[in-house]
Formats: structure tokens, C-alpha cells, sequence
């Protein structure tokens, strides 16, 4: 049997053709098919010796051969179509098991089945396209087309045959392709080791220390008289003779001076490497190293005024004293001026700071604690006034008026040290303010533990005062000022780790 689609051999009860798979029922429900016919029988094979083949060969069975086979006592055969044996490639591991699949057909959208079409079997033959050699070269053109997509510009249907339809988009060409430009390709910054710079501040803040440290230990005033002196109850208490240098005015001005010094050179040392915060320390330092040039100018005047209240007291005793402003004096107004020349110039480094600011806060309340530390000698106490901050009285004992001058600029120096440093929020502002403090601090807690024999407070003593003492607002003030330093410190560290 052979399917009337392809020709192919099929078994007759095959449903499907295995070549086209074409249905068979079609092909055997058609009457007028010469496929469906029944086959010519075919003749036994005699082979060689002309013999039949033995009744389990496959030949058709004939009346004769019946009664054989039946008087031989074998079963009778009945004729069979012969289906030839389609021969299977060994290596074609499907060829032994090849399934019958379904009809398939045309569906439309809907599933409903469509109408076969015409066969397509057999392609009419095409004649072979000619072909030519290539031989021109193409060269790129200098502008590329470039089609981009752009919204439908103008009122709905105005020369726009698309503007009816909402949302619509329109390709246009362009003529020449958008411009490119060149970006200079920037390397990785590297931070480089930071050189040594000779600056204005590095060299005002070496000659300030040094000139400082000598009027620390030099002679400040120096008191002699022609003839011995007895002390007798008119004697003023402040008076001797002899010399006097910043430790027998105070016991813990050298230390504070020596604080001030290291800071200054520090900070200049710093800045001479480019370092903004080492020249705000340096800064800080030199109106630090003013104020106690200012306090100990202030101090020596104790002992000048209690000469000359000793020589205008009436006695029959001749004698001659000498006052002298020693060496000391003068370097103590030289290291003041040169703090002073320090801080200003170290405000060429407050400017171009472009980092992130420190906090505002920490800033804030630090300003304010500086300003608390600063009025706190300011308060009166017992019957003072407040008024005795500057004015001058006669009372034996009372300070010299170079004294209260002198503490109001070492106050308003700590003062400025505090808000300028902090209200900058900046590196440089941070060094000021440490700079500008410090040694303030060392005076608090040496005069608080009462280091040594006499030693003085910020801003000497308050007025009225009975002994030499700090007031419990001074306390407050530089224990947050302190506090506040070492937080801003934290802070300004943490943001430089960071990149900040």
C-alpha cells in the first residue's frame, strides 16, 4: 500500500504516512484509489532445487496447496498483503521506535480549523540569479544618518496626519550626527608627601618662642636701694628689694608660658608643611603668649608701685631706690607684640579651606563656653562692684591700674581665641581656639589645686576677692571649653578619614 500524498510504502493499517503524514482514512474510504486495490499475489519461490517453500515461508496459499498443508497436519494459512520492509540505519537510535503523531492543520485566531490550500509539494524550479563581480569600493560617508524617535510637536492635526492618534511618534533623519568633544582624561589624585615651606608664620612663631622663653627666665624688674632697709608696720606688704622674674610674680606663669611656646613652634612647624590647622595653633599660641606677656607686664607693676609707696613714706633713714624695667620687661612686650604679628598671619591660611565644616554645635557651645571661661574673673564678689573691673581704687592693697588693664586684654584674648576658632568651623579655627586656651586652662587648675605659693588665675583675681582664687563660673567655663576641644578634635579626625 502507498500513501497517496507521497508515495511512500505504508502498512496497511497504518493511519498516517510516515514520510508526509497524511491521513490514510481518506485513502481507504475513496473506492476510486488504485492504491487501495488488492495486490498481485505473489509467486512462491521455488529457489534452486524448484521446490516450494516450507509451509512457515510467507507465500500465498492455493487450494492445492491447502489440502497439502492440511493432510500434512500444519494449520492453515490464509493470504496476506506484502508490505515491504523499510530497511533502519544501525547507528539511528529512532529508527526502531518511530511514533505515529496526530493530524495537525491550520488554526485561525479563534480556533477554528481553515481550509486546506493548494499543495505546495512540488516548487515550480527557479532560473539561478546572475551575478556580477564587485568591483567598487565604498568609502564611509562623513555624516551618518541617525534616526531618533520625537514626539509629535504642535496642535492635534494641524499638517499631521498621525495627530489624531494620541500618543503617536514620528522618525525624522538627521542630517548630521551630534557632536563630540574631547574630555582631558584626569589621573587618580595621589596625595603627595607634603615639602617644607619657609612661611610667615613658621618664622614670627621661632622667633616668638625664642623671645618668649627668654623673657620667662630673664629679669623682669629690679628693685635695689643704696642703704640696708628695715621693715617697720608702714612698710607696704608687696615691697622688697631684689629682682624679680615670672616666677616670684606667679608661680605657674612660666608653665603657662612654656605651654604657649611648644604650641607655638608646633603650629608653625605644621604650617610650614602645609597643614591649615597647624597655622590656626600657631595663631592661637601668639595671642595666648600676648595675654601672658600682658598679665606678668601687669604683675610687675606690684612691685614698682610698692617702691614708690616705700619712698614716699617719711623716715629718718637716708636711702636711694633704684626701679628698673630689666631685660625681662621689654622681651615680655616683644613676645606679646610678636603673638600678636602671628595671629595675623596666620589668617592667610583661614581662607581657601574648602573641606567640609566641623560641626555646628560642637562649635557653638565651644564659642560659648570660651566666653563663660573669659567672664567668669569678671564677677564680683563680697562688696565689689562691678565696676572694680576697671576702676582704680586707693585702698591699701587694691590692684594697680596697669594690673586691672593688663587682665582685661589677657580675658578679651581668651575670649577672641574661643569665638573666632570655633565659629569658623574650620581646621584653622580649631588650632586658634586650642592655642588661644591651653595655657588659660593650665592657670585655672594649677591656681584651683593651689600649685605653688602664689599663683594667679585667668584674669588675675575677681574683684573683691579676700584670697587668690578661682571662681566656681571660671570652673565651668574651661572644663567645657576643654571638653568641647577634645570633641571637636574627635570630630574633625573622623571627618578626615573619611575624605571629608
Amino acid at each position: 500500500m502507498q500513501c497517496h500524498e507521497c508515495g511512500n510504502s505504508v502498512a496497511s493499517d497504518d493511519r498516517f504516512c510516515t514520510a508526509c503524514g497524511a491521513a490514510l482514512e481518506e485513502q481507504r474510504a475513496d473506492p476510486a484509489d488504485p492504491t487501495d486495490a488488492e495486490p498481485a499475489p505473489v509467486e512462491p519461490d521455488t529457489g534452486s532445487a524448484g521446490e516450494p517453500e516450507s509451509a512457515g515461508g510467507a507465500g500465498p496459499t492455493t487450494p492445492d496447496t491447502a489440502s497439502d498443508t492440511s493432510a500434512a497436519g500444519l494449520a492453515p494459512t490464509e493470504q496476506v498483503d506484502t508490505v515491504p520492509i523499510a530497511l533502519v540505519d544501525a547507528t539511528d537510535v529512532w529508527g526502531d521506535d518511530d511514533p505515529v503523531w496526530a493530524a495537525t492543520g491550520s488554526v485561525d485566531t479563534i480556533g477554528q480549523p481553515v481550509a486546506a490550500g493548494p499543495s505546495t509539494d512540488q516548487l515550480p524550479a527557479t532560473e539561478p540569479i546572475p551575478t556580477e563581480p564587485i568591483n567598487e569600493m565604498w568609502t564611509r560617508p562623513e555624516a551618518t544618518p541617525i534616526v531618533t524617535a520625537e514626539e509629535v510637536a504642535g496642535p492635534v492635526g494641524q499638517d499631521d496626519p498621525w495627530g489624531a492618534e494620541p500618543g503617536m511618534t514620528r522618525t525624522t533623519a538627521m542630517s548630521t550626527a551630534p557632536g563630540t568633544a574631547e574630555l582631558p582624561v584626569l589621573p587618580t589624585p595621589i596625595r603627595e608627601r607634603a615639602h617644607f615651606r619657609f612661611t610667615a608664620v613658621f618664622a614670627f612663631a621661632v622667633i616668638g618662642g625664642i623671645v618668649t622663653l627668654l623673657a620667662l627666665f630673664a629679669t623682669v624688674v629690679s628693685v635695689t636701694s643704696t642703704d640696708r632697709l628695715v621693715r617697720t608696720p608702714e612698710t607696704p606688704a608687696a615691697f622688697r628689694t631684689g629682682d624679680w622674674i615670672s616666677t616670684d610674680l606667679a608661680d605657674n606663669l612660666p608653665i603657662a608660658g612654656l605651654i604657649a611656646v611648644c604650641l607655638l613652634v608646633a603650629g608653625g612647624v605644621a604650617s610650614a608643611f602645609g597643614w591649615r590647622g597647624g597655622s590656626g595653633l600657631a595663631g592661637g599660641a601668639g595671642l595666648a603668649i600676648a595675654g601672658i606677656s600682658a598679665m606678668t607686664v601687669g604683675l610687675a607693676q606690684i612691685p614698682i608701685d610698692a617702691a614708690y609707696e616705700m619712698a614716699a613714706i617719711p623716715s629718718e633713714q637716708q636711702f636711694t631706690l633704684t626701679i628698673t624695667r630689666d631685660l625681662g620687661y621689654w622681651l615680655l612686650i616683644a613676645a606679646g607684640a610678636i603673638g600678636i604679628v602671628v595671629f595675623f598671619a596666620s589668617l592667610n591660611d583661614a581662607f581657601g579651606d574648602h573641606r567640609s565644616g566641623l560641626n555646628p554645635w560642637i562649635a557653638a557651645i565651644g564659642a560659648l563656653s570660651g566666653l563663660v571661661m573669659a567672664g567668669g574673673p569678671l564677677i564680683p564678689e563680697g562688696l565689689a562692684a562691678f565696676s572694680d573691673n576697671w576702676y582704680v581704687g586707693d585702698a591699701p592693697g587694691a590692684p594697680p591700674a596697669m594690673l586691672l588693664t593688663t587682665r582685661l586684654v589677657q580675658l578679651a584674648l581668651l575670649a577672641l581665641a574661643a569665638v573666632i576658632g570655633f565659629l569658623s568651623v574650620r581646621r584653622w579655627g580649631l588650632g586658634v581656639a586650642i592655642g588661644g586656651s591651653m595655657s588659660s586652662i593650665w592657670l585655672t587648675v594649677s591656681t584651683l589645686l593651689e600649685m605653688g605659693e602664689n599663683p594667679v588665675g585667668p584674669g588675675y583675681n575677681n574683684p573683691g576677692a579676700s584670697s587668690m582664687g578661682v571662681h566656681g563660673v571660671t570652673i565651668i567655663g574651661a572644663s567645657a571649653l576643654l571638653a568641647f576641644s577634645l570633641l571637636a578634635v574627635v570630630a574633625a579626625y573622623d571627618q578626615a578619614s573619611r575624605g571629608y
